[in-house]
């Protein structure tokens, strides 16, 4: 953050990427913006993913005022696939948190996030709006930039059910937005018993904060 600053609106960026659904599945092209708010952990992503060479699906990932949701179309209008009840609002809540690097005015403590140190390079961050608790463990480099997010156990759809996962992102190649470093890099994995299955990866374009 930079020196002085101690609030905002928000946070905006503007990222490319792949990401794919099975790990025997292709890995597809997407572009998307990402809204954040200043505190707390609210966000919704809004992405085109190219499914084929004319079909290209516009979703919506979000967890906005103690609820989630994820929802997809093609043509615009077609619903392909849709999410909501109580495991998406936990699975959304932690990816809310686990991305807080991109909302560097958050890393506070504050009335729904708990932060706890643990041994030389680690935080535990704790979230609980009275609904929905997640809980993620942050890894830190010398330079206090985090690098890696987990949590033990995230829903992760498998087939019609929600089965408990565990689940980490890596963060890297931090760059200076403006006044702010951020990372610019990113990849999200299941770790699934038959080893790690990386769905998600993304770079940023660009980055603001809201003020």
């Amino acid at each position: 953050m930079p020196e002085g600053a101690v609030a905002c609106r928000g946070t905006w960026l503007r990222e490319e990427g792949e990401m794919r659904f099975a790990p025997d599945r292709p890995w597809l092209p997407f572009t998307a913006e990402q809204w954040f708010r200043g505190e707390g952990i609210d966000f919704r992503w809004q992405a085109r993913v190219r499914m084929g060479p004319w079909l290209v699906a516009r979703v919506t990932d979000r967890f906005e005022l103690g609820s989630g949701s994820l929802a997809a179309h093609v043509f615009g209008v077609i619903p392909v696939s849709r999410a909501s009840g109580e495991e998406t609002d936990q699975g959304e809540a932690l990816r809310g948190l686990a991305e807080l690097p991109w909302r560097p005015f958050a890393l506070h403590e504050s009335a729904s996030i708990h932060w706890t140190p643990f041994g030389d390079d680690g935080l535990h961050a704790a979230y609980d709006n009275g609904k929905t608790e997640a809980a993620i463990d942050f890894r830190l480099d010398s330079d206090g930039r985090i690098l890696r997010a987990s949590a033990g156990a995230r829903p992760r759809l498998d087939g019609k059910r929600f089965v408990d996962t565990p689940w980490t992102g890596e963060f890297s190649d931090y760059r200076q937005f403006g006044p702010f470093c951020v990372p610019a890099a990113a990849e999200v994995a299941w770790l699934l018993p038959e080893g790690p299955f990386p769905y998600w990866r993304g770079r940023l374009l660009d980055f603001r904060a809201i003020l």
